[in-house]
């Protein structure tokens, strides 16, 4: 499921400025970009407690059906576990699971691992692995992890450690989730005697992971401690109590960690980088990230296909990289980030040089201008204001609109409001561009491409195309590595022309961690994997 990042830094930035004059804190102009980390020493000290901030704030709950933003999905990745895992590379490991045969086009048999406890001492068994999956596609809990579950006929146990999954068409995107939060593992006995408390303060989750919940003091912090019964007794976490604090001020989380209050977190502020960046390790590495416009209007001022035209030309994508990012982000020729290519790379690559490098021309979107009746209309832009770099994205967006002769109206949106334009159809009245940002669970294209089908739930403009949809749906059911490139990127080539939306940057993942500690290297998958299992003292 593709995850809107759905709140950050909660900076505002109040009224209007060019990119030169919104460099964040310290930032220039004229950023270099940051080197990546691939590796880093591993540890070598034990740590007794490790204070780490969620800057998106307070999770709302800690289970695993609603680890869709980083509040949840942050501490969780150390708590709970699916049946597999992700690897530095996206590669697939055993978790709960040691493997899966996959007989026919339909059918998953996923054979369990044995001796694998709960915190609480009971053992996990196949009934536990169906009522978590079953309880995640009830509609009522309202899981986004849901969509997964599309060509779904039948999960059920059939064995004392096997589980075999059954779909009523074929979908190469099924095992990819494997390994996500869909199918995280819970004790059914304590999530039926919890209820609607399942994953609260007052009643917490039950898991299998390498961390246990502590305690939840709620406005203040979570405490995780490490469970020493873990399964996996080839890695041995070295940080034994996890404390997340809930800092969402900028300016606050970088005095924190300037002053050593939180030993670490992800996504620093960029107004922190130049003052951070030699007191610990602040490193930088690729991400499955887009940031990009989409069109929610199709008949308004964007109807005509002039207008998109211009808005793609009229924006500075050297300059919000530069000067937004400082130069920690790359610009994106298609939706889907390189990085996120996790196959056909060959294919991927011709068919990504082959479309336009974006670049402002100024001028182009003039002459656009000038010849449309449509483009000189009102163009309303919804952004957050939670996220610091897409309010200056916006404004700077809207500013060079006006020199175009364009009328950008922005429409800033607190954290809350920015999530319900993902559910609710009356938050995006009005609205004809929506910026965001967001990240795809693992590097298959084909994740974010079939939201643009026709009739799909967050397909918001209504967009529809036989030629795209066909595309999609027939690479779902490809096998075929090159052969699913070769049709995603078709699709990826009429959705680029007919400007369904429009990609701005790929930003790097980066954390930060206080330079006596080590072993943790920025990855996307930080979101589904035991992070705190890596990190340690020098």
């Amino acid at each position: 499921m593709t995850r809107p990042r759905l709140a950050a830094a909660a900076a505002v930035l109040a009224g209007s400025c060019t990119l030169a004059a919104c460099g964040g804190g310290g930032g220039s102009a004229t950023a270099a970009a940051p080197s990546l980390t691939t590796s880093v020493p591993a540890p070598s000290k034990d740590v007794g407690t490790l204070t780490w901030n969620l800057p998106p704030g307070e999770p709302p709950t800690l289970d695993p059906a609603q680890s869709a933003i980083e509040s949840v999905s942050t501490p969780l990745a150390n708590m709970c576990e699916g049946l597999f895992g992700f690897g530095p590379n996206y590669e697939r490991r055993p978790a709960l699971a040691t493997s899966v045969d996959h007989p026919d086009d339909l059918t998953y048999v996923i054979h369990l691992r044995e001796g694998v406890k709960f915190w609480d001492g009971k053992p996990v068994t196949p009934d536990d692995v169906v009522y978590s999956v079953k309880r995640i596609l009830d509609p009522k809990l309202g899981s986004s992890w849901i969509g997964w579950a599309e060509r779904l006929r039948s999960i059920e146990p059939t064995g004392a450690h096997e589980v075999t999954i059954k779909l009523r068409q074929p979908d190469v995107l099924v095992p990819n989730f494997f390994a996500t939060p869909a199918f995280d593992v819970v004790e059914k006995a304590f999530a039926e005697s919890a209820g609607k408390s399942f994953g609260t303060a007052g009643h917490g989750v039950m898991c299998t992971g390498p961390y246990k919940l502590a305690g939840w003091t709620q406005g203040q912090n979570i405490t995780l401690t490490r469970n020493d019964a873990w399964w996996n007794t080839q890695v041995k976490p070295k940080v034994k109590n996890l404390r997340f604090t809930f800092i969402t001020d900028p300016s606050a989380q970088t005095a924190a960690l300037d002053s050593g209050d939180v030993d670490g977190q992800f996504s620093v502020p960029r107004a922190a980088h130049v003052r951070l960046k030699d007191k610990g390790n602040l490193l930088f590495g690729q991400s499955l990230s887009p940031t990009f416009l989409s069109v929610l209007n199709q008949k308004g001022a964007l109807s005509d296909p002039a207008t998109r035209q211009a808005v793609q030309a009229l924006i500075d994508y050297k300059g919000i990289i530069k000067s937004v990012y400082q130069g920690a982000a790359q610009p994106l020729r298609a939706l889907v980030p390189p990085a996120a290519w996790g196959y056909g790379k060959d294919v991927y690559q011709q068919a990504y040089n082959a479309l336009p490098q974006p670049a402002q021309d100024l001028e182009k979107a003039k002459q656009l201008v000038a010849g449309s009746a449509k483009a000189k209309q009102k163009i309303v832009l919804a952004y957050t204001t939670a996220i610091d770099e897409e309010s200056r994205t916006a404004t700077a967006i809207a500013d060079a609109a006006s020199q175009a002769g364009m009328h950008i109206q922005l429409k800033p949106l607190t954290a809350e409001q920015y999530g319900a334009m993902f559910a609710s159809p009356q938050a995006r009245a009005g609205v004809d561009l929506f910026l965001s940002s967001g990240y795809l669970d693992f590097p298959e294209p084909l994740t974010y491409y079939q939201f643009f089908t026709t009739g799909n739930f967050y397909n918001f403009a209504g967009y529809s195309n036989k030629e795209y949809d066909t595309a999609i749906r027939t690479a779902i059911a490809t096998p075929d590595p090159a052969a699913r490139a070769r049709l995603v990127t078709k699709a990826q080539g009429i959705m680029a022309h007919d400007l369904v939306n429009i990609p701005i940057a790929t930003q790097y993942v980066n954390v930060y961690y206080k330079a006596g500690l080590t072993g943790l290297v920025p990855r996307q998958n930080y979101l589904y994997v035991p992070w705190a299992t890596e990190l340690g003292g020098k």
